[in-house]
């Protein structure tokens, strides 16, 4: 028993296919294929950019610490790096003049002083907890302790449901945990 003459031509044929375009069926499935990766990458790509925006909103608390401490060590001088400061969810590194009327000022988040730094936002959707403590005082000598709080000072950095963690030795090593 052979195989039916209408069952061995080839789409390439002459006379089996159009020299029109596409069939409407062969479209849909094109377009049902483009939905279905679609439907599958934007998740993806939106936890990706969650998960971004946490690491660099940690990252930027890790820098200005840094960058603080760099600063104190090499002008020997003393520095506070200010939570919340001159608003919620943002960071700013003092200079400490050593004159309490100047430093320990109501509106010292709002002056700028010769040696402080630019004020450190947090990314879209971050926030930051820096687990009681109003600032890191920061010695001459790159030694921390931290006010209204104890060293090790950890701050949790958040974004949604997932977290990081940055842990600030006296020494000024910062630890960083795996996102959760």
């Amino acid at each position: 028993m052979g195989i039916p003459n209408q069952w061995t031509a080839f789409c390439c044929s002459p006379g089996v296919r159009s020299d029109r375009g596409y069939s409407l069926i062969e479209m849909l499935i094109v377009v049902g294929m483009i939905g279905i990766v679609t439907a599958i990458s934007v998740p993806v790509f939106m936890e990706s950019n969650a998960r971004s925006r946490l690491w660099t909103g940690s990252e930027e608390i890790g820098a200005a610490i840094r960058q603080a401490r760099l600063r104190a060590i090499s002008s020997n001088t003393d520095y506070r790096v200010v939570f919340d400061c001159p608003s919620a969810g943002e960071i700013r590194s003092l200079i400490m003049t050593g004159d309490p009327a100047v430093d320990d000022a109501a509106d010292r988040c709002s002056q700028t002083l010769d040696g402080d730094s630019g004020t450190h936002s947090m990314p879209s959707g971050v926030a930051f907890d820096a687990n009681g403590a109003t600032s890191l005082a920061i010695t001459g000598r790159g030694a921390f302790t931290a006010n209204d709080a104890a060293i090790p000072l950890t701050i949790s950095v958040t974004h949604g449901a997932t977290a990081r963690t940055l842990t600030i030795s006296a020494t000024g090593q910062i630890t960083f945990s795996d996102v959760q």
